[in-house]
């Protein structure tokens, strides 16, 4: 076990305790882990895991008990945990530290490697945007005018596709692209689409124009389930982009099947005329 700096001790007298977001956030920058690679080693999503450090949600004890491993948290600390969160001490079980960290951080990056020559979006299981390649950066920086993927919060793909001011003014085919966006997202959220996270981006977005019906609908419009055409405006003219969407992972590997990839793939639009 590595030496660590008990996050509970040392405080003066009449200190207000610490919250449980207070704990999981100093534990988290004991381990040196972002909460991208902390939520990817959990499972869950990256907002989540913010919802949590805020306040805004409280975790299940199952949730709680996989931070508290992943974070290689003493057991002795363990306790203090559970009491903020509100459930009652455990006995001493020894659990052992986690031996794949990282794991899931190295398989999208090795996709992303084998990927270079086209721009790729790494989302989460609620379709947060949580890594890019080169090329998707420099895609985004073409179309907005700025590097939209590099800043300080994740945008989710919903946010992205319905909101006034991002991509929704430079997609010429802005209707069928809302259409398969909002049929992918409600197939593949599955289960969290009841996180309160993710319930926080349908709040957001419930009042973006054309979204609401759309997401009503069982099925949204007759867009191809294999792929998904993005006809952007650029400041040089149109450009066609087929996205693939990809899953990873395999029935006993919960984490990687919560990944999903969009590769843009460039077509001559024409040569299909």
């Amino acid at each position: 076990m590595n030496e660590r700096t008990s996050v509970g001790t040392g405080e003066p007298k009449g200190h207000m305790p610490d919250t449980l977001g207070d704990l999981l956030r100093r534990w988290r920058h004991a381990a040196g882990l972002s909460q991208l690679d902390l939520a990817l080693d959990l499972g869950t999503s990256t907002r989540h895991l913010s919802f949590l450090e805020s306040g805004r949600a409280r975790p299940s004890e199952a949730m709680l008990h996989a931070i508290a491993v992943g974070l290689d948290i003493p057991q002795s600390e363990r306790n203090t945990l559970r009491l903020a969160a509100g459930f009652k001490p455990l006995p001493d079980t020894g659990a052992p530290r986690p031996e794949k960290r990282g794991q899931v951080r190295r398989v999208i990056e090795q996709v992303k490697a084998a990927h270079a020559s086209v721009p790729l979006l790494v989302k989460d299981q609620i379709w947060d945007i949580i890594d890019a390649n080169a090329l998707a950066h420099d895609m985004f920086i073409d179309l907005l005018g700025r590097d939209l993927l590099a800043e300080s919060s994740y945008i989710n793909v919903l946010e992205l596709v319905f909101a006034p001011d991002l991509l929704r003014p430079k997609l010429a085919n802005w209707e069928e692209v809302a259409d398969a966006i909002v049929r992918h997202v409600r197939h593949e959220t599955g289960m969290a689409a009841e996180a309160p996270a993710f319930r926080e981006v349908l709040e957001r977005v419930s009042s973006m124009p054309g979204f609401a019906e759309r997401w009503a609908r069982l099925d949204s419009g007759g867009s191809d389930w294999l792929s998904t055409r993005y006809i952007f405006k650029f400041p040089d003219g149109r450009h066609a982009y087929d996205t693939i969407l990809m899953s990873l992972g395999a029935p006993y590997e919960a984490i990687l099947s919560g990944i999903r990839f969009d590769t843009f793939h460039a077509v001559d639009l024409e040569t299909e005329l």
